[in-house]
């Protein structure tokens, strides 16, 4: 209750201080075929959303068809978008993969890899756009320490996969070791790692679909502004998006909602665009990617609902 609070509370302060003519008028006259092209995008996303899982679970040595993991990709984003949580979707898709690998343990650590790939390839283009996009770029609000921040979180993480044992060490100094369910569960998922580390071409190969995944979302957002005639450029897209997404990871809101728009508007408003582009933009950008999710619902549907866990 207290992420929907919070959503509430910046939504409705935003539309307070918003032209809500000049809003209204901007999404009304947005481009149908562009705002097509961006849910051509959105299919590509999910399709190389299922592809960089499918690597990850062959590279442990199971057989993951495509389709049944496009259907599982489905309800996890479903239910993403549709509950108060950002790993909901995540327990779905540890759910249908332990299936497939026997071990929920095991499953769980194919996720995290997965999903700490997307987060470094985020990162990846926000350095890249960083660097090579001028001064005004560069001036972001927050962009230099959120960039320093995360760079020190991903060389740890980094550390820790490249040097066996770092952490088992840890488990050992935190006490958890001694606990049996905490050790057993730590020695699955190293057991997971260690399979990452003889089979690196395959991480490498994760890793560039995950840029590539990260390039089709900010290239989303980008025909999202085309459709809505707000003169971004693409450049601020390949910064703007995945720090906003890297905020948005911090659990303080209902799947970023108020927070994505806040950030949108600070951004825009240091490259000269006013606020009600930044919040068509946002809303409109969101509200597609929640509207093309419900496919998932049917997916679930179909398969028997009541055959799934609660994923809570």
């Amino acid at each position: 209750m207290a992420k929907i609070a919070v959503s509430v509370v910046l939504l409705a302060y935003l539309f307070s201080t918003t032209d809500l003519a000049a809003l209204s008028g901007r999404v009304r006259g947005g481009d149908p075929l562009l705002l097509g092209a961006a849910a051509a995008l959105y299919a590509a996303i999910l399709a190389l959303s299922t592809w960089r899982w499918r690597l990850l679970l062959e590279a442990q040595g199971y057989d993951a068809p495509m389709g049944r993991l496009s259907a599982s990709y489905l309800v996890a984003t479903f239910f993403n978008n549709f509950l108060p949580s950002n790993i909901g979707g995540d327990i779905v898709r540890v759910r249908d993969s332990s299936q497939i690998t026997g071990s929920t343990t095991a499953s769980v650590a194919v996720v995290a890899v997965d999903r700490i790939l997307g987060f470094g390839a985020l990162y990846f283009l926000a350095v890249v756009a960083f660097v090579v996009g001028g001064p005004v770029l560069r001036g972001l609000a927050g962009a230099r320490a959120l960039i320093a921040g995360l760079g020190i979180v991903f060389a740890v993480l980094a550390y820790i996969f490249f040097r066996p044992g770092t952490a088992r060490g840890l488990m050992a100094a935190s006490g958890l070791a001694r606990i049996p369910w905490a050790r057993a569960r730590f020695e699955g998922v190293q057991a997971a790692v260690h399979v990452y580390r003889e089979e690196l071409p395959a991480v490498f190969m994760a890793f560039g679909a995950s840029v590539a995944l990260q390039s089709v979302v900010v290239c989303y957002f980008y025909t999202v502004a085309q459709a809505l005639r707000i003169p971004l450029t693409l450049a601020a897209c390949f910064l703007m998006v995945p720090l906003n997404v890297l905020i948005q990871a911090v659990p303080i809101s209902f799947n970023g909602w108020g927070v994505r728009e806040s950030v949108f508007i600070v951004y825009f408003r240091q490259v000269g665009l006013p606020k009600d582009s930044a919040l068509a933009f946002s809303l409109v950008g969101a509200a597609l990617i929640v509207l093309l999710s419900l496919s998932g619902a049917v997916v679930w549907t179909s398969r028997g609902a009541g055959e799934e866990p609660s994923p809570t």
